[in-house]
């Protein structure tokens, strides 16, 4: 598949936005306003909880433990800040999305270490994945950003040549809960359902973003964050949406080897109200929810 990569400086219509997506297309909002702002304001936060003047070198500054710890301080802090979430909230609407429509997960700042003595823990990159591998939700649609400046070796890298070939993996015998238990046992455990076979990189396509700027993609998009060796952290912010009406009429991106056993709704909310998305998509018929929202028109 030949990805489009789209940059656009304003906002989408939210019907058009979601069908490009669901294509497989990689679409760049340039110059957010209020992502500008978030960037201002992380970057506040990160130097105040690492005690740095140099954010993306702040790991050559004390040991892995105490930075890892910092880290993980930042995290809950970023996590649990109302700015945060209103600034994001805000970069949302002003790129096009109806919000009365949307849910979400939970707003995560990531923190990708240079070097592999990090390649576990909270610090851990991502290898090659779908999302929807776990979620098992087909209008998930993902948020991502840079804090700061960033190159083609410390990005996400995309693999479209996957976007209709199946990829053996091990989705269907994952499970969160297990995870998660593992997790706090301190078991070494996979975050993600992974591939079960080589994947073949040869349509690998690397994106790089502004600060400022934010990156929009389909949960079902094989990805994986690019291995840091450049001697400078990366700092990004992500997010997970989901469009109620789509998810109640199974409209969204194809399935081409998901095999997880659930359908994970639960994970999301609204992003105004908090309702928990099976909720929202029981709150009307599907045959009326279909013609409000103008499909089969």
């Amino acid at each position: 598949m030949a990805v489009a990569v789209r940059e656009t400086s304003g906002s989408l219509a939210d019907e058009e936005r979601r069908r490009i997506v669901y294509d497989g297309g990689l679409l760049i909002f340039e110059k957010v306003p209020p992502m500008e702002e978030l960037c201002a304001f992380a970057d506040d936060l990160i130097r105040f909880t690492l005690d740095t003047r140099d954010p993306v070198m702040a790991q050559f500054e004390m040991d892995r433990d105490d930075y890892l710890a910092r880290v993980a301080t930042l995290q809950k802090r970023f996590r649990e800040h109302a700015e945060a979430r209103r600034l994001f909230v805000a970069a949302l609407e002003w790129v096009g999305v109806d919000l009365g429509r949307t849910c979400w997960d939970r707003l995560y700042l990531r923190v990708l270490p240079s070097g592999e003595e990090y390649a576990s823990g909270r610090a851990a990159k991502l290898g090659f994945h779908r999302d929807t591998w776990s979620s098992n939700v087909y209008s998930q649609t993902n948020w991502w950003a840079p804090i700061y400046p960033i190159t083609a070796g410390r990005t996400l890298a995309f693999y479209p040549g996957y976007w209709s070939r199946p990829l053996k993996n091990t989705s269907g015998a994952w499970d969160l809960e297990e995870v998660r238990v593992r997790r706090r046992a301190g078991e070494p455990v996979a975050l993600v359902p992974e591939p079960d076979e080589r994947v073949d990189a040869a349509s690998e396509l690397r994106i790089a973003v502004e600060p400022g700027g934010l990156l929009c993609f389909s949960g079902a998009h094989l990805h994986a964050a690019v291995p840091n060796s450049t001697g400078l952290a990366r700092f990004s912010v992500e997010v997970r949406t989901v469009d109620a009406g789509d998810a109640a009429l199974n409209v969204g991106a194809p399935n081409v080897d998901g095999e997880a056993p659930r359908i994970a709704s639960g994970w999301f909310r609204g992003v105004l109200d908090g309702t928990p998305l099976p909720e929202v998509m029981a709150s009307g018929d599907p045959d009326d929810r279909r013609a409000e929202m103008g499909y089969g028109r």
